[in-house]
């Protein structure tokens, strides 16, 4: 390993002194092709990885996956109690689940997500009428299946999921809107 750099999976070969692709199936998690790979052996690789600072990048994983295993949450206003409520649901919730979770302050929604930033996407808080590019978009994301839910009382868009909140309390709708999309996610 070059000094400075940051470790690679031929490093952590190197350093356990298996195969590129014994590490491979060893930090993913996935059974070893045709052979079983023994439990020593995977000890080696994790500590050969804890002892480099090995970080996997998930960007490469996501291409090789396609998926970014990223679920967007757009927001309008921190301040605001349904969006705060709303992230930090998201923050509690995903990650076991295995996703992670990315908040988006503002209108970045659509670019973002029409560039494949996210698997799935919750639009929070809403203006009382979306824009004819908030339509244009969903519509787009649901044509390449891209799981999408979204809080409105007026509309019911083709193909997306949407939670009217009503009265309810902030937290609740909150945890309900990440398990409804980890449902969709998984569909």
């Amino acid at each position: 390993m070059r000094h400075g750099s940051k470790p690679t999976i031929r490093d952590v070969a190197e350093a356990a002194g298996v195969s590129l692709t014994t590490v491979s199936y060893v930090l993913s998690g996935r059974p070893g092709g045709n052979t079983r790979i023994s439990q020593p052996t995977q000890d080696r690789v994790h500590a050969a990885a804890r002892e480099l600072g090995y970080v996997p990048n998930r960007a490469a994983r996501g291409m090789r996956r396609g998926r970014t295993d990223v679920v967007a949450v757009a927001i309008t206003d921190l301040d605001d109690p349904w969006d705060r409520a709303l992230a930090a649901a998201a923050a509690r919730i995903l990650p076991p689940h295995g996703y992670q979770p990315v908040i988006l302050v503002g209108e970045s929604w659509r670019q973002f997500m029409l560039s494949g930033g996210a698997d799935g996407v919750i639009l929070g808080s809403v203006p009382a009428e979306r824009t004819s590019a908030d339509l244009e978009a969903m519509a787009e994301l649901v044509e390449r299946g891209v799981a999408l839910l979204v809080f409105l009382d007026t509309l019911q868009p083709q193909g997306v999921d949407v939670l009217a909140p009503g009265a309810a309390a902030a937290d609740a709708v909150g945890e309900q809107a990440v398990a409804a999309l980890i449902a969709r996610l998984r569909d």
